[in-house]
């Protein structure tokens, strides 16, 4: 179970007790993502026992963190309203939405070709899809 890079956490999530979530190797928390939450054993209130790993140099990180620690790791990253998402898996309803095809979406550059930059970039995408009827373009 893994969720989305962490986006803008330079400095790692830090909580008093426990080690901050930080890749050592890279010296950022930009790239984590993570792998499993469980209850820790024996329960220690307000945590959890936390694996995730970096994205940029695949190092693998596992020991207790606080909640407050995991919940903002988990809405560091960017998805649509009312999914979860979790390394390659999106959740809609309580429920893992089903891969149904793929694609090709296209990104317009906002000013056009004055920039410079390509008018159009292309994303290879997989289409999900919830029992609900939502679906999501999600990045390959």
């Amino acid at each position: 179970m893994t969720t989305l890079p962490a986006g803008n956490l330079s400095g790692g999530i830090a909580d008093a007790g426990v080690p901050a979530l930080i890749c050592t190797r890279c010296g950022t928390g930009n790239d984590l993502v993570i792998e499993a939450i469980e209850a820790t054993s024996p329960a220690l209130p307000g945590q959890v026992s936390l694996e995730y790993s970096c994205l940029s140099c695949g190092s693998f990180y596992g020991h207790d963190a606080s909640v407050g620690q995991v919940a903002a790791l988990l809405n560091a990253g960017a998805t649509a309203p009312g999914v979860l998402h979790f390394g390659h898996h999106y959740i809609h309803c309580g429920e893992p939405m089903e891969e149904t095809g793929e694609g090709l979406s296209c990104l317009n550059d906002p000013w056009g070709s004055e920039s410079g930059l390509p008018a159009t970039i292309s994303l290879r995408t997989r289409l999900l899809k919830c029992h609900c009827g939502f679906q999501l373009d999600a990045p390959r």
